[in-house]
């Protein structure tokens, strides 16, 4: 016999926003951002897969991911907003900045882009969110992460994250370690991703997977 489907309250689903949505500019960032870690082009957790037009519309355990018109009815809502018991999506995390629940405009966003039909455009996706910035994104990710030894007169190698400009400075041993557009090039990527074996213990430097993509994003897009 096939299991039953768990029950969900949909009333304490979050309304969709009163607007229409941008899947480039809007959903398809969100789902980057959110979800991408878990159920990306590395990694498939439950077998689902949302990078993909295919993946994300799948059939799931629980039922259909998506259902185009039908938000209320999507696992996909039901899952972001913690209708199924221990299977809120994205998972809760202890460590700052890893994986954070989706606020209600999020939601909202994803319902409305559902109800509106859903459209995912074939082919590769350009996705033109909203600009990581250092005031509202970077500074705030680093201040949480690195201020305790990278702020104040007795900076770690005399480099501050306490602002854009202490940044974009760089050190005493190492430099200049951003360099706007060029990520490549920007040696902060190697630090905080823990493969700097220049340092005692690169590891400790090391960030979770979503700070590691916004401060790449954030230099890729000119530091700004």
């Amino acid at each position: 016999m096939a299991a039953e489907k768990p029950k969900v309250d949909v009333r304490k689903i979050p309304l969709p926003v009163p607007r229409a949505v941008s899947f480039e500019r809007e959903v398809y960032p969100l789902l980057q951002e959110a979800c991408f870690s878990c159920h990306g082009p590395e990694k498939q957790k439950g077998k689902y897969r949302c990078d993909t037009k295919a993946g994300a519309f799948k059939e799931t355990e629980n039922g259909p991911a998506i259902v185009p018109g039908r938000s209320e009815q999507s696992v996909l809502i039901h899952l972001v907003c913690g209708l199924i018991d221990e299977m809120l999506m994205p998972p809760p995390s202890d460590k700052p900045g890893q994986s954070e629940k989706l606020t209600n405009e999020q939601i909202g966003i994803l319902r409305a882009w559902i109800d509106q039909g859903a459209v995912w455009p074939d082919g590769p996706i350009s996705a033109a969110g909203r600009p990581v910035t250092f005031a509202e994104d970077v500074g705030p990710l680093l201040k949480t992460a690195c201020a305790e030894c990278h702020s104040g007169a007795g900076a770690k190698g005399a480099f501050s994250v306490e602002t854009r400009e202490s940044v974009l400075k760089g050190g005493a041993g190492y430099g200049v370690v951003v360099r706007p557009g060029d990520a490549a090039k920007s040696s902060l990527l190697t630090i905080v991703a823990g493969k700097d074996e220049d340092l005692p213990a690169p590891e400790k430097h090391r960030l979770p997977a979503k700070p590691q993509a916004q401060l790449h994003r954030w230099i890729e897009t000119g530091a700004k």
